[in-house]
């Protein structure tokens, strides 16, 4: 017997679509911001305010639903992705069926409505190369990161939101030798090594009766028994400093 597709009411599948740059025109549904190939994210501050970055620049679009149509994507979204939301875990990332990241903040954390961002998986793999010749860093210095990643050294990546970091990581990631064994570890699965030897680990939130939990300092523990070469980790934010 078929297993149920929890979203198949939910229209989320980020298939290529017309962009949408005319604001006049009226946006019948959340998909028609999804299917824009030119939306990086969207976020949804309440049902009648919904929000879209372009080429780096937030616009409020004219895109109204329903409370319950978005719950209902929420919920849908986050049945795919095994993830748990609740008043006891207000905060939840998740990972939509195309890789686009999905986080949601529910009151009482928020003042009245539920706060969703959704980070759309846009394909566009960059080289170290191709950073230094759209002017993003100078020559030098795409030579210089190149010889710290094939000299194995340790390298921290920072900066504010949506400044690239992603972007950055996965160029250097495409720098790793083919015969070197990378493990790569993430609250939710975003980086996209195209490597021979690799395993990639994400968290897991706790299960309704609280056990089951997989932190990121769980998994870099376990990481360190698997005979990694190199270790990549997403994101450092919390007591997993302190393994690094």
């Amino acid at each position: 017997m078929s297993q149920e597709n929890p979203l198949q009411n939910v229209s989320i599948n980020l298939k290529q679509g017309p962009n949408i740059s005319n604001p006049s025109k009226k946006l019948e549904s959340l998909q028609d911001l999804l299917d824009d190939s030119e939306v990086e994210e969207i976020w949804i501050n309440s049902p009648e305010r919904i929000f879209v970055a372009r080429n780096g620049k937030s616009e409020l679009t004219n895109l109204i639903m329903s409370k319950e149509s978005v719950t209902a994507f929420v919920e849908k979204a986050l049945m795919w992705g095994g993830r748990r939301l609740d008043l006891s875990h207000p905060f939840v990332d998740a990972r939509l069926p195309d890789g686009s990241r999905l986080h949601v903040a529910i009151p009482e954390v928020t003042a009245e409505h539920w706060a969703v961002n959704i980070r759309k998986h846009l394909i566009r793999d960059k080289t170290l190369k191709d950073l230094s010749d759209y002017g993003v860093m100078p020559t030098e210095i795409a030579q210089y990161l190149t010889r710290q990643v094939l000299s194995g050294k340790n390298l921290l990546v920072s900066g504010s939101t949506q400044a690239g970091k992603t972007t950055l990581l996965n160029a250097l990631v495409g720098e790793i030798p083919k015969n070197d064994r990378v493990i790569t570890i993430e609250e939710v699965f975003e980086l996209k090594p195209k490597l021979p030897d690799l395993i990639a680990m994400q968290t897991r939130s706790m299960n309704l009766e609280g056990s089951g939990e997989i932190s990121m300092r769980k998994l870099i523990k376990e990481s360190l028994r698997m005979r990694p070469s190199r270790l990549i980790i997403g994101e450092i934010r919390e007591a997993e400093s302190l393994d690094l």
